[in-house]
């Protein structure tokens, strides 16, 4: 590429670049992220054009709102054509250009087509037209950049200022490239979670950012799924303006209905860059740690339980994540036990945290005796074998999901029934090497 050139594509790359900026980002969960700006333009008097390349390339064209006092957007155009050999040719067809193939050879004329294989020149003075393969060209020289060149996903303005001057201009755009998700690790000493969240934030946005704003929305937002690389208009514009020591930690608040949570320092961002941020303070909960087995499934789960609320030592809004949990072995070593994942979780809301099969507890499930009393009723045993084989007392829960037209006509243990879950749950307590069965009946009625 020509000294020309180079000059040409820096001076278009300055004039992209606004006076004053300050970003704002609202990172939702499912790659959404709400990117807003603050800058200052210094434009001439009338209309004129401008090029804002200040976006990411994940930019969602359609919903673009520009907000300017006293100037006007007459138009918006979202240029996506980047820079590459083949993007520059294809925009330079018509033009004059100095071909030099391996052997040194010097070809000047009109470039007339480029396929990325083979490219087309009439020559100079002879008006032939002369097809080089692409592999036997050493280099090209262009007279200057295309016109309509960009070297950066690009928002091209045609703006009308009133006069001579600096305008403030707000910007906010939807984009993917942003996501976030938070690990809980957690120490468990069979009565207490000491707990730590942190937040785990990815940037694929196709650009950075320095010193933004921060607020992650934990919740899901309805979203209508299209394509948006061919659109280039813009959907909004306001005439008015936007109003614009210790270690960072996140505000928590109710948003629409959703959770905010706002980081109370500035924070930067490259691209292609994994930053981790802490969510909440250390807290010790107060847990439980209970057996469970569901019928028709194999193996004995150990599952550590809590209620989010403050008298457990917690009661704050847990987005979905990853719960890790880790435990001293006998010299006092820390080992890892287990991981699940949560849900977005309420306050006051039971959270289950299943961290693997017990070894030395064993169950399964049957089914006996099944039956049709009548053509709208039939009837069916289901046995239940449990066995501890290690050498200390457990208590197992042996959980049933009934279906909707199903209830237990007989059973030889007495059971709890959740009404909302429509699930029994049956509470049976082994001594050391012991074994032992039970049954019950299940009906079922359409």
């Amino acid at each position: 590429m020509s000294k020309k050139c180079f000059i040409a594509l820096a001076s278009l790359l300055i004039c992209a670049l606004p006076l004053v900026a300050e970003d704002w980002i609202t990172i939702y969960n499912d790659d959404l992220s709400l990117i807003r700006s603050s800058f200052t333009l210094d434009l001439e008097k009338g209309k004129q054009r401008y090029n804002f390349d200040d976006i990411t390339s994940r930019i969602m064209p359609v919903s673009v709102i520009v907000k300017a006092k006293d100037l006007r957007v007459a138009e918006q155009n979202y240029e996506f054509d980047l820079a590459g050999k083949h993007q520059i040719m294809g925009k330079y067809l018509d033009e004059e250009v100095l071909a030099v193939t391996k052997d040194q050879s010097k070809l000047r004329g009109t470039l007339k087509f480029f396929d990325g294989a083979n490219i087309g020149i009439i020559e100079e003075g002879t008006q032939r037209l002369l097809v080089i393969s692409d592999s036997e060209v050493q280099w090209i020289q262009l007279a200057s950049l295309p016109a309509n060149f960009y070297t950066k996903p690009t928002l091209a303005w045609s703006l009308i200022a009133p006069q001579k001057g600096k305008y403030p201009v707000g910007l906010s755009y939807l984009s993917g490239g942003f996501s976030w998700n938070v690990t809980y690790n957690a120490v468990w000493d069979e009565e207490k979670l000491n707990l730590n969240s942190w937040v785990t934030i990815n940037n694929r946005s196709g650009k950075a950012f320095e010193d933004v704003t921060l607020k992650l929305i934990a919740g899901d937002v309805n979203q209508v799924r299209q394509k948006f690389a061919d659109v280039n208009r813009m959907v909004a514009y306001e005439d008015a303006a936007m109003s614009a020591g210790s270690a960072p930690s996140f505000e928590e608040k109710a948003f629409h209905d959703f959770h905010m949570y706002t980081l109370d320092q500035k924070v930067s961002f490259a691209n292609n860059q994994t930053k981790q941020l802490e969510l909440y303070a250390p807290q010790n909960v107060t847990a439980r740690k209970v057996y469970e087995f569901t019928t028709f499934t194999t193996g004995v789960n150990s599952v550590i339980k809590f209620i989010n609320n403050q008298e457990s030592g917690l009661g704050k809004p847990l987005p979905k994540g990853v719960f890790k949990i880790y435990q001293a072995d006998s010299d006092g070593n820390m080992e890892f036990i287990g991981e699940d994942s949560i849900d977005h979780t309420g306050r006051n809301e039971e959270i289950s945290i299943n961290t693997g099969k017990a070894f030395d507890l064993v169950a399964n499930s049957s089914v006996r005796n099944q039956r049709t009393v009548s053509q709208r009723v039939s009837e069916r045993e289901i046995h239940i074998n449990l066995k501890n084989n290690s050498q200390k007392p457990s208590s197992i829960n042996v959980v049933h999901q009934l279906s909707g037209n199903a209830r237990i006509v007989h059973s030889e243990r007495r059971y709890g029934l959740d009404a909302t879950t429509n699930k029994v749950t049956f509470t049976v307590d082994l001594e050391p090497d012991t074994e032992y069965s039970f049954f019950f009946r299940e009906r079922n009625e359409w």
